[in-house]
This record gives structure tokens, sequence and C-alpha cells, in this order.
């Protein structure tokens, strides 16, 4: 029988508000096929006395697809359009270590995006 949290995770990363991504370690391997989650929060730090809110970008991604993500990996989010052809759009920078779930099922990591003028 099917792990029933990770045919709800399946259905969740197919569904609206998911993003087609491609991965590339510091390795150099590509992974194609990538279904991501990506989530922009505002944090709040403080200077002295002074509140800093700044923003930061969080990518989910399936431990199934993704056993391994490591700081400095990138991850180019893009589009699936005819014929099942993948559009690069956006290349962003993993930051920060990979946290998992409760269920061991998926990594929560920081993102970046590249300056394109590099």
């Amino acid at each position: 029988m099917p792990d029933p949290f990770a045919s709800a995770l399946d259905a969740i990363f197919m569904a609206p508000g998911s993003e087609a991504a491609e991965h590339t370690s510091i390795f150099g391997k590509l992974t194609s096929g990538v279904r991501i989650i990506r989530s922009r929060n505002d944090q709040m730090a403080r200077l002295g006395d002074a509140p800093i809110i700044t923003g930061s970008h969080l990518i989910e991604v399936r431990k199934s697809q993704l056993p391994e993500l490591r700081e400095g990996d990138t991850i180019i989010v893009g589009q699936i359009g005819e014929n099942d052809i993948f559009t690069p759009v956006e290349e962003l920078v993993l930051t920060g270590e990979p946290v998992g779930d409760t269920e061991n099922l998926t990594w929560t990591i920081g993102a970046e995006p590249v300056d394109a003028s590099r």
C-alpha cells in the first residue's frame, strides 16, 4: 500500500502554486523534472533599537526527487511548454542548510536570485 503522506505530497507538488524546476548540485549533477513550492516571507531582525524587515526566499522540495541538497546548489525555475519542453525563467542559488520536515518527506531551504548581470 502506498504511503498516504507521500501520495498527498505528490498532489500538493503538482497543484497550482508549485513550479517546474531543474536542480544542479555544486558538483555539476543535473536533476530535471523537479517540482518546488516557493515562498517569500518577510523576516524581522533588529539592529540596535531599530527593526529591520527583510525579504527571504524559501524553497520546499520533495526528498524523493532530491535526496541531497547543499548550500551553493542552483535551482532553475521554469515553465513546461508544448511537447513537455522546459523553458528556464529564473535562477536561484540555495543558501543555508536544508531542514527536513517531521515525516522526512520534504526539504526546506533558503534561496536567493542569481544576479543575471554576473
